[in-house]
């Protein structure tokens, strides 16, 4: 009988692409020689690189590498090198989920790996329901992953920065001065990736996405090369238009500031695509850049359009133009928004005039660049939020305006803001002589640094990386203290304190320590119903003293709503809101029993799943609590 030995490299080798990679190194390489050097072939260790790592940080250039040459990169080190990385981040993990103490500090050292983490991230976010500590390993390893796409995010609108400082000339070619150094759906799709989480539709993903709608496309049109521009465009608008891709199915002044409108990812990853006119413009000059078209956003006042430019000497209809315009370009407008024809130019004018604007629509009909297109989606993105806050109906009938993933809504709340204000402080150009532009920055970094405070204290590495050069920059003069102190060192010495708040432990409060008169009634992990509101919540702390510091932040400390203490006080997270800053008094809190699987919880904690992680490890049916991961400041609950 013929043994494994007899059989050619080529297929133990195809044999050994079946085996894990970890039993190849372990056991598989100790077996003989021959297998040992059988295990070096770079086409196994590439292959286990492909298939055991989707994401790469940008640093490996693994494009690049698996399309040359499979000898010129050294395969199995580079997947070790991911393997100790994985090793790494999970220790960094399981030290964040047990202890708050440097929790900030581990935080950033996983981000410092970038997108070679995401991929164990992902893992942690997406663990089975009978993880002992799931709620909170898969919290934590959100955040992380959060910031990590944020920091994606910012590194993309930071290259309008770069653009903005160069000299450009008029010779500069319309795609490289209307696209600011960036690419439009990246700079939209960085929205996205503020409130991405653990799903799919990244940046790379939306560029595929966009690739294969075109290529799509493109199967259907055989003669498309045949065309000339507007054939082209329209049949486009036409296909676009006829396949539900862009606009929205039934639009109202309530779904119309629904917040998935505003993001790009979500329009070409949701069945039904909805969009706003500034991103169905959006997705229309991305799929038509890649057919062969000039086409760009056009923001006129109140709605956008979409700009196709002819080549330079040649009509919309394929002629020459005259020898003095051989560098001309005609332009035709669509809607891309709400039909499938051309826009026709009198109708603009029309519609621009009933707006007011009787004068200067030569430059309203100018291509939009890309750094404006981030700026009206930011507003948009403030729009939605806005009209979350102030509309008065039941929570349960407004989480639509902010639900993106079913379940996940208070964890886009903040981030949706956030996003818009970061878009506002990097889609400025540096002028520093320019006073008003300077102001208007500095209120933008002041909201910035209070939601940063308040909700994202693990991006601390991003503010010091792009705002503080920033700020040392657009600050007025008189902002120095002296000559050698930068204005940004005020936000450098809150980021410090910050992280020695993080690198300190807390006193832990102990019921048994309490005096006699002061008894404790209820415990952390309660679900309760408040008596007055009647909104469900869950218990995160107590205190009975009237000077107790609530925040773990040391910075925005909470408003304290009594002088002095008769009974003890609760901090709860609310189904209100989302928010863990409600202290709420013992005589207005009753506690609900349950006992069962998640399914038995009131449908505002059910809401709260996600952002329980953040206190809790887990559900226990049988007793019916949130198990806590509080035990260092509440050691006894």
């Amino acid at each position: 009988m013929a043994s494994i030995n007899s059989l050619p490299d080529e297929i133990v080798h195809h044999i050994l692409l079946y085996v894990s990679p970890e039993e190849i190194l372990s056991n598989v390489a100790l077996l003989s020689k021959r297998f040992n050097r059988v295990a070096q072939e770079p086409l196994l260790w590439r292959s286990y690189g492909q298939t055991s790592f989707k994401y790469w940080d940008s640093s490996h250039n693994i494009k690049e590498r698996l399309a040359g040459n499979v000898h010129d990169t050294d395969w199995k080190h580079l997947f070790l090198v991911r393997l100790a990385h994985n090793t790494s981040i999970a220790h960094l993990v399981d030290g964040i989920i047990t202890s708050r103490v440097c929790r900030l500090q581990k935080m950033e050292q996983i981000c410092q790996y970038g997108y070679d983490a995401k991929d164990y991230l992902l893992s942690q976010c997406r663990i089975p329901d009978s993880t002992e500590d799931v709620l909170a390993r898969r919290y934590y390893s959100c955040s992380v992953l959060d910031s990590i796409h944020r920091s994606l995010a910012i590194a993309e609108w930071a290259k309008y920065q770069r653009y903005a400082a160069r000299r450009i000339d008029e010779d500069t070619p319309n795609s490289e001065r209307l696209n600011c150094g960036m690419r439009l759906e990246r700079a939209l799709g960085a929205f996205d990736m503020f409130m991405l989480h653990d799903n799919m539709g990244d940046l790379d993903e939306i560029t595929e996405l966009l690739d294969d709608i075109a290529a799509r496309f493109r199967t259907t049109h055989a003669n498309l090369d045949q065309m000339v521009t507007r054939e082209k465009a329209l049949s486009l608008a036409r296909w676009l238009h006829f396949n539900n891709m862009t606009g929205l199915s039934d639009p109202t002044e309530q779904t119309y500031r629904y917040l998935r409108n505003c993001l790009i990812g979500r329009a070409l990853r949701d069945e039904h695509h909805p969009s706003l006119p500034i991103i169905s413009s959006a997705i229309y000059s991305a799929i038509a850049s890649r057919l062969g078209m000039e086409a760009y956003p056009c923001a006129l006042p109140s709605h956008v359009h979409a700009t196709v430019l002819s080549p330079p000497g040649v009509s919309l209809d394929g002629r020459p133009l005259p020898e003095e315009q051989s560098r001309d370009q005609q332009s035709m407008f669509l809607d891309p928004y709400g039909s499938d024809e051309e826009v026709p130019l009198d109708y603009i004018s029309n519609f621009l005039a009933r707006l007011g604007h009787y004068t200067g629509h030569e430059t309203m009909l100018n291509p939009t660049a890309t750094d404006l297109i981030v700026m009206r989606t930011a507003q948009n993105i403030r729009a939605s939020f806005t009209s979350f806050r102030t509309n008065e109906r039941p929570l349960s009938q407004l989480i639509p305006m902010i639900e993106l993933n079913r379940g996940d809504w208070a964890r886009n709340l903040q981030p949706a803001l956030y996003s818009m204000i970061w878009a506002s402080i990097m889609m400025v150009p540096v002028l520093p002589e320019n006073d008003e532009v300077r102001w208007d920055w500095q209120q933008d970094v002041r909201d910035l640094l209070t939601y940063f405070y308040e909700y994202f204290p693990e991006d601390a590495w991003l503010v010091e990386k792009y705002v503080c050069p920033m700020y040392d920059t657009f600050a007025a003069p008189s902002r120095r203290r002296s000559d050698w102190e930068l204005p940004s060192k005020r936000v450098r010495d809150q980021i410090r304190e910050i992280q020695r708040a993080d690198g300190s432990a807390k006193p832990p409060r102990r019921r048994s320590e309490l005096a006699a008169e002061f008894k404790v009634k209820y415990r952390v992990g309660q679900v309760f119903r408040h008596k007055r509101y009647e909104y469900h919540g869950l218990i995160l702390g107590w205190t009975v003293e009237g000077a107790s510091t609530w925040d773990d932040h040391p910075l925005t400390p909470s408003s304290r709503p009594w002088s002095s203490l008769s009974q003890p006080f609760y901090r709860c997270m609310v189904g209100t809101d989302g928010s863990d800053h409600h202290v709420i008094s013992e005589e207005n809190i009753e506690v609900v029993e349950l006992r069962g699987g998640p399914d038995v919880l009131p449908p505002e904690i059910k809401d709260l799943m996600p952002m329980a992680g953040k206190f809790f490890k887990r559900w226990d049916g049988e007793r019916g609590v949130f198990v806590s991961n509080l035990r260092e400041s509440f050691p006894e609950d």
